[in-house]
């Protein structure tokens, strides 16, 4: 699973398919990767809630977790990783106007509303000697 902040979801989540999040919000985004059961979906928590994920004791095999795909850690049975918000959050800078400059960098990188130009059908010469 990926466990994402907004600025994260738009790098790391959306290639497994949830939607993006505005950067001002604070949450967090679960996102499965692959799931094998139709009852696990992304799921989008506020900010300062405390995520506990916990490798069952039962589990066939131990896990591993990489933070922003760096350094794998081995999780073993019964171990568990809490996850939450800082209450410092980073700041980020943006020249543009925060809210419309993250949809319209979306919209460039992700080209929306963007459509090739269609060529038109090429006309059926036969038709036309049909027509003679």
């Amino acid at each position: 699973m990926i466990v994402s902040t907004p600025t994260g979801s738009t790098a790391y989540a959306v290639a497994a398919g949830p939607s993006m999040i505005h950067p001002s919000m604070p949450a967090i985004m679960v996102t499965p990767i692959c799931p094998y059961s139709l009852s696990f979906w992304p799921i989008v928590v506020p900010g300062g809630v405390e995520l506990i994920i916990m490798l069952s004791p039962e589990a066939r095999n131990t896990a591993w977790v990489s933070f922003d795909g760096r350094k794998r850690q081995e999780i073993c049975h019964g171990d568990s990783i809490s996850i939450t918000t800082s209450c410092y959050p980073l700041p980020s800078t943006c020249v543009c106007d925060p809210v419309s400059g993250w949809f319209e960098s979306l919209a460039q990188c992700l080209h929306w509303n963007v459509q090739k130009k269609q060529a038109h059908f090429p006309e059926d010469e036969d038709q036309d000697e049909e027509d003679s």
